[in-house]
């Protein structure tokens, strides 16, 4: 009898075993499987969004937390972004079609579902903006596809300082995280083109007319040292780097005012090489002069007078482009005047 009992506890002890195992089984199944239907449910909403917006999904805050929602199998672009008037963000503006060119190459990618693009504007996501610490705009965040459930997701920052503003340099960054091959297609401009077309015409036609007419000009000494000077204020001004990095014009500082000279010798605005290429060219007028044309001066008093000018004015110059230096870097220790 006693067998007996012992023989029936075991097997009702292993037929509870075996129900829960397999009821364990099929709960993560099912979770599973539902897990797998809301990521697919998900990806199809946002396929059909970025369809219709030539691959730009506009985000707010709650969608913002949607679309990265963990775990999910894709990774997102997105750029944060202050495209209003009010905000008057000059680099914002340059961006976002250099931004939406790229996001068109997403329906070009034979797989639409490994990423995706999203643009957040301060003013449907200041929370957002918030829990990133985001104090300027434009910043670009890339967040990997992952499995985890952690709460605040991984992400990587795209360096606008270091790559620039146009589209081809922000595409292989893309490209390179993600493991695809974004293209950027830009349309053919016409207009550019016909002015090219022109411009060289034009040129032409101005060189034999000067060549057949103004042989002496060409020929001058004094014009070929002027476009000498000028391509040297070019090259030593920073209009070489701003053709390679296209950096803004200008860029507002965080208390609002219209910033022009940006921190750190690594960076520069458009504004900043035009007031550079202006000092140098002052500065190196008035070496000339007083090498060249003050000792030409006959009378001894406006010849004295003109020296003193152009000393003060060298003296001014030169104290002003040390405060740039100074602007640039806080720790540069020379100075002049201011």
């Amino acid at each position: 009898m006693g067998q007996r009992r012992r023989t029936f506890f075991f097997t009702v002890a292993l037929a509870t075993l075996l129900t829960l195992l397999i009821t364990s089984t099929a709960t993560l199944f099912t979770n599973a499987q539902t897990t797998d239907d809301l990521i697919a449910k998900k990806i199809s909403r946002l396929q059909a969004k970025a369809a219709k917006t030539k691959g730009v999904i506009e985000l707010d805050s709650l969608a913002f937390e949607d679309v990265l929602a963990q775990p999910r199998n894709y990774s997102m672009v997105i750029l944060f972004t202050a495209i209003s008037p009010e905000f008057q963000c000059a680099p914002c503006k340059n961006f976002d079609p250099e931004y939406r060119l790229v996001a068109a190459g997403w329906s070009k990618i034979p797989d639409k579902s490994q990423i995706f693009f999203g643009i957040l504007d301060f003013k449907a996501g200041q929370s957002i903006f918030q829990k990133f610490n985001m104090n300027s705009a434009p910043s670009l965040l890339y967040f990997p596809a992952t499995d985890s459930s952690a709460s605040s997701p991984s992400f990587d920052r795209y360096d606008f300082g270091k790559s620039g503003f146009q589209a081809e340099p922000f595409a292989n960054w893309v490209n390179a995280r993600s493991g695809l091959h974004i293209k950027v297609q830009r349309p053919f401009d016409f207009v550019a083109f016909a002015l090219k077309v022109m411009g060289v015409t034009g040129a032409l036609g101005l060189a034999h007319f000067l060549y057949s007419r103004g042989g002496k000009v060409i020929r001058s000494r004094y014009l070929w040292v002027a476009v000498s000077l000028f391509l040297i204020f070019i090259f030593i001004s920073g209009h070489m780097w701003n053709q390679i990095r296209h950096p803004p014009y200008s860029m507002p500082s965080r208390d609002g005012r219209p910033g022009f000279i940006a921190a750190g010798f690594q960076n520069q605005f458009g504004l900043e090489t035009q007031i550079v290429s202006i000092l140098y060219a002052v500065l190196c007028g008035g070496a000339i002069s007083l090498m060249s044309s003050i000792p030409r001066i006959d009378s001894p008093p406006r010849q004295r007078l003109a020296v003193i000018v152009w000393v003060a004015v060298i003296t001014v110059m030169y104290s002003i482009l040390l405060l740039f230096f100074r602007a640039k870097n806080p720790s540069y220790p020379y100075r002049l005047l201011f």
